[in-house]
């Protein structure tokens, strides 16, 4: 089941388990549509993203980045 929480919330769990990301660069991602979001309702100026989406998205790109390293 998916955790909702603000891209801001994102940012500082995901740099306690090692991934280097900032709320700008989840906000990138959301505006491109690379990841889902979702209105907050309790403050409107909030939108949420599903940290489970963002850590398979984060630990697929530090994979591709390792296999490449390993290739030369």
């Amino acid at each position: 089941m998916a955790k909702w929480v603000s891209m801001r919330e994102a940012a500082a769990i995901l740099k306690t388990e090692g991934f280097k990301v900032s709320p700008n660069t989840i906000s990138r991602l959301a505006s491109r549509g690379v990841i889902q979001t979702k209105d907050d309702l309790i403050d409107t100026r909030v939108r949420l993203v599903d940290l489970d989406e963002l850590r398979r998205l984060f630990t697929y790109r530090r994979s591709e980045i390792t296999d490449d390293e390993n290739e030369e």
